[in-house]
């Protein structure tokens, strides 16, 4: 069904549904098989020969890459290394959101071995959210992410796409959009 390897990273500061937007690939196709790779977890779809790393649950809010360990970076890049190197037939088209991959050391060795496409997600609602979710990040948390955000963005120099996600219907349209880009439909 699709043709590159491609990786889709995607970032954004907390709560302007990053993991609401991946779990929509959840719910459109299936079904999903879960695997760990030492401290990595994903699931696998065969249909798009897709891997979304990080732990998804319908039932927990907060899953996705916050339900990775901290220190997972190593694995991830073991795993990006193992499964997508340029010497080797690329295997998995891979999909992952969120703060524990989503920073410049992980888009740059993503950047070296596979065709990357990059997401930053922004919404008008994150305060609602985090009033709605009932979360406990501090003012200082969210705001060194929103710093990392910015720093990922302006290291990017442009080459990333910006979704505004401020409703249902947004998050069915950039669904979409990330889905087509997956494809090689954008």
């Amino acid at each position: 069904m699709i043709m590159l390897t491609k990786c889709i990273a995607i970032g954004g500061q907390p709560a302007v549904g990053k993991t609401t937007l991946v779990k929509q690939f959840f719910i459109n196709f299936s079904p999903w098989k879960a695997f760990k790779y030492k401290k990595l977890y994903g699931h696998y779809n065969e249909e798009l020969n897709l891997v979304i790393l990080g732990k998804y649950s319908a039932s927990e809010l907060f899953s996705g890459t916050d339900k990775l360990s901290m220190s997972v970076q190593p694995d991830f890049e073991e795993f990006i290394m193992k499964y997508n190197s340029k010497d080797t037939a690329p295997k998995y088209n891979v999909l992952f959101e969120g703060d524990r991959l989503f920073n410049k050391k992980s888009i740059d060795l993503v950047h070296s071995v596979m065709w990357l496409d990059v997401f930053i997600v922004e919404s008008v609602n994150t305060n609602k959210r985090h009033i709605d979710r009932n979360d406990t990040q501090s003012e200082k948390f969210i705001k060194g992410r929103v710093t990392k955000t910015n720093n990922i963005k302006n290291y990017l120099l442009d080459d990333y796409t910006i979704l505004i996600n401020n409703d249902e219907e947004d998050i069915e349209k950039n669904y979409m959009i990330i889905l087509n880009t997956l494809m090689g439909d954008y």
